[in-house]
């Protein structure tokens, strides 16, 4: 659930940053857009580090079966 919680307060303060950094009309807008932003790379970060920990795991496992 820690890894939820790291995508909403990226979202949230990416949102925050896209909301502050834009002209009146169109404040809503880009704040939504930096926050899908904010949460889509901070779940890709996630998401590669969870794959780099899957592929040591792997070789891990393939190193014992083929030693062990």
């Amino acid at each position: 659930m820690t890894w939820l919680i790291v995508i909403v307060i990226a979202a949230v303060v990416m949102g925050a940053i896209g909301y502050f950094s834009s002209k009146d009309g169109e404040r809503g807008e880009n704040a939504a857009a930096g926050a899908v932003a904010g949460a889509m790379g901070c779940g890709y970060v996630i998401l590669r580090i969870f794959l780099f920990g899957l592929g040591i795991f792997l070789v891990v496992k393939l190193f014992g079966w083929l030693f062990g």
